[in-house]
């Protein structure tokens, strides 16, 4: 028999191993596809907490409600100097006072806003607390009585309506106050002493000036201190520092003053 292989027949068999390779591979490649790990790519950071900001305390809430409070009265001040003040050292102390305060005003109301908190509403002497309760310079308390004669001293003694101080006790409902009330905080200048420093001009104006605004900022560094050793919100801290430095080198300054001035005085 035989074993000769007809041309047409090798071509054949060729044609059928070639197609099977081609086959292999194409399973090879799908396999490889799809069973292969899958690439992963460069990894993305996770997002960043939004709208809750830094947080903040009740000191936080405090301090600002009354830094207001203390800044308007100091403005409504340092605006008297302008057109009344003889000393050019008092002039310029005042307009650096009025700058600084409007715009730490400004910020501190923002944080308020921001935290839901009220901002305290204006009054002509820059005494209003932020409930709109008045100052004890003759105006009517929220009981209807007149609270210069009763209201509770910072020392912790109760009104004859049984309110109490700003030091930490109650307010007439019994919840915190906000803020301490305006009559009773440290250094601002009552009716009186306002309506007085209006009166006066030249170096009379000059020593009343100096005198009630000494006052005034010891008060309110009293209360920055406070924000730093019990606030949270930083940038409220970072401002209450802020306040320290500035008006403790004022305080110095307008001492330097009434000492170079006291024979006017």
């Amino acid at each position: 028999m035989s074993t000769h292989r007809s041309p047409a027949r090798a071509s054949g068999a060729v044609a059928v191993a070639v197609v099977a390779a081609l086959s292999l591979a194409s399973c090879g490649t799908d396999s490889a596809s799809t069973s292969g790990p899958t690439p992963t790519g460069s990894p993305t950071a996770s997002p960043s907490p939004t709208g809750t900001g830094q947080a903040h305390d009740a000191q936080d809430v405090s301090f600002s409600q009354g830094m207001i409070q203390y800044h308007r009265q100091a403005i409504e001040m340092a605006d008297l100097a302008e057109t009344r003040a003889e000393s050019q050292d008092v002039k310029t102390l005042a307009q650096n006072i009025k700058q600084e305060n409007q715009t730490q005003i400004d910020q501190m109301s923002q944080w308020l806003t921001s935290w839901g908190e009220p901002v305290p509403e204006a009054s002509p002497t820059g005494t209003e607390s932020p409930t709109g309760t008045e100052s004890p310079t003759g105006t009517e308390s929220p009981t209807g009585t007149e609270s210069p004669t009763g209201t509770e001293s910072p020392t912790g003694t109760e009104s004859p309506t049984g309110t109490e101080s700003p030091t930490g006790t109650g307010s007439p409902t019994g919840s915190p106050s906000p803020s301490p009330t305006g009559g009773n905080m440290p250094g601002m200048a009552t009716q009186e002493e306002l309506d007085s420093l209006r009166d006066a001009t030249g170096a009379d104006f000059d020593q009343q000036f100096l005198t009630l605004m000494i006052e005034h900022h010891e008060g309110s560094l009293e209360l920055a201190r406070t924000e730093t050793e019990q606030g949270e919100y930083q940038p409220a801290k970072d401002a209450a520092q802020s306040i320290i430095d500035t008006q403790s080198q004022q305080v110095q300054e307008m001492k330097r003053i009434q000492s170079e001035n006291q024979n006017q005085y």
